[in-house]
């Protein structure tokens, strides 16, 4: 009996150290952090992994920025992609986030960093259109979840637990809806699926029972995200670093010189292809269809306040970027200045509770000609304003 037993705690061990080795193999092969794939921010694995935000926040001179749909604008000329290229203020930028990644998103990826992103400076920027009456919808939460984030979430001791237990009832409630809307179910029966859904019930029972499914699962899925990007950062590369000093004037007048080239076939100053594509012949479809919408009430709301709490206990330095609407748009179909007004109010009262958060607020810019390139996302001039922001931000003490 006594060999049987001393033969399995033997053969555990020598398991555990094979999988430690093998881990560690695949993080000896990850390189240090290119400047160019910063720059992307279409690489998935910077949203729905870990290894890579935690390989920018460890360079000496990168500045995370988390963002949606309007991190996509890279046709702009003073977009974070192009205005920080080659280092020229002193950082590189690391844009991490799509369309649909809103503020839990973001909440899942903070809480999942451990300590990567402990006593850093990110930028946040908020999309106007999250803060819809549902909150984000379950199919766009899905396609940005990640298990991994969750599980390291629930492990980590230095979250509080009314924080951990917030987000896995959002989950929870989520996955719920994700189901019964598309009838697959596919994460529920997953080490995050199942341990969200114990967290969210405070059942420390289960979780202290399901602990060693969970811990097996964030191996595999830490084995994985560690070796996929290490094939990504290979295959970005570096950039000469060169540092100017900028002339904002300049960059004023070469942002409208492109804008006015981009702007010509509508007088709500939206991208010609963007008002031809999803505009146009339609135009008389959008007026007033706007007028029954509110962004008074949503879960988006809490979701930020989550965020912003996470990220104080992160210990993180935070530019809050509060982006306005169209305002010439809103007007046409029917979302007036009261109803925008609700909204911009909701959201610097949220982030007036947090004092490691800057408020950059650029609401009272709703009706300024190309400060937005489309109905709500940054522009030419909207873009200049968050760049010198940032340059300040990133270089004060």
């Amino acid at each position: 009996m006594k060999k049987s037993v001393l033969t399995a705690a033997l053969t555990l061990v020598l398991a555990a150290a094979l999988l430690a080795g093998i881990t560690a193999l695949v993080y000896a092969s990850v390189p240090d952090y290119p400047d160019t794939l910063g720059a992307d921010p279409g690489v998935t694995e910077k949203i729905t992994g870990e290894t890579l935000v935690a390989a920018a926040a460890a360079e000496p001179d990168s500045l995370v920025i988390f963002g949606s749909s309007e991190l996509k604008t890279t046709d702009i000329c003073t977009h974070p992609a192009n205005f920080f290229a080659g280092k020229r203020c002193g950082f590189q930028v690391d844009l991490v986030g799509r369309g649909s990644c809103q503020s839990l998103v973001h909440a899942l990826s903070i809480a999942g960093s451990g300590e990567a992103l402990r006593g850093k400076k990110i930028v946040l920027i908020t999309a106007p259109q999250s803060y819809v009456e549902g909150g984000i919808a379950p199919d766009l939460f899905m396609a940005n979840f990640s298990g991994q984030q969750a599980l390291h979430m629930l492990a980590d001791d230095t979250i509080p637990d009314e924080i951990r237990q917030y987000l896995s009832a959002r989950v929870q409630q989520l996955m719920v809806e994700y189901a019964q809307e598309s009838g697959a179910d596919p994460e529920a029966y997953t080490a995050a699926g199942l341990l969200t859904q114990a967290a969210a019930e405070d059942s420390r029972i289960k979780e202290a029972l399901l602990a060693p499914y969970a811990a097996v699962s964030r191996w595999l899925l830490d084995t994985k995200d560690a070796f996929t990007s290490s094939a990504i950062m290979h295959s970005f590369s570096d950039v000469a670093a060169v540092p100017e000093e900028i002339d904002w004037d300049a960059e004023l007048s070469n942002a409208l010189s492109q804008a006015q080239q981009m702007v010509t076939n509508n007088e709500y100053f939206m991208q010609d292809d963007y008002y031809s594509t999803y505009v146009g012949r339609k135009l008389a479809q959008f007026e007033g269809k706007d007028a029954a919408v509110s962004y008074a009430d949503s879960p988006e709301y809490d979701d930020l306040r989550c965020l912003l709490q996470l990220c104080r206990v992160k210990e993180l330095d935070v530019l809050f970027v509060h982006v306005p609407m169209n305002g010439s748009w809103s007007d046409f179909t029917g979302f007036t200045a009261e109803k925008r007004a609700v909204y911009y109010e909701n959201v610097r009262e949220i982030v007036s509770e947090f004092d490691n958060v800057q408020l950059l607020d650029l609401t009272q810019m709703e009706y300024e000609p190309y400060f937005l390139c489309d109905t709500m996302h940054l522009g030419w001039k909207g873009w200049l304003e968050v760049d010198r922001a940032m340059v300040q931000f990133y270089h004060e003490g």
